[in-house]
């Protein structure tokens, strides 16, 4: 493998793995707001954030010929 070719991967990872953090921080943030009672505008907003991180790391996924699924679980301690 050319130095170039793996930092590409090591950058794609690394794109991966932030947008992964962002998905779980979003997800978080918008369950906090729920269970706060906060006003429905803050939960929306945060509901098309997270839709925009998941469609780019679809994106991602699909440069490498890979497909990713996810799904919040409900019960979570």
């Amino acid at each position: 493998m050319e130095d170039k070719e793996f930092l590409s991967y090591h950058e794609w990872g690394i794109r991966v793995s932030r947008l992964m953090e962002l998905i779980a921080m979003t997800n978080r943030t918008i369950q906090v707001h729920k269970e706060g009672g906060d006003s429905p505008l803050y939960v929306k907003q945060y509901e098309e954030l997270l839709e925009e991180h998941t469609l780019e790391l679809n994106q991602l996924m699909q440069v490498m010929g890979l497909s990713v699924q996810l799904s919040a679980l409900k019960n979570v301690a």
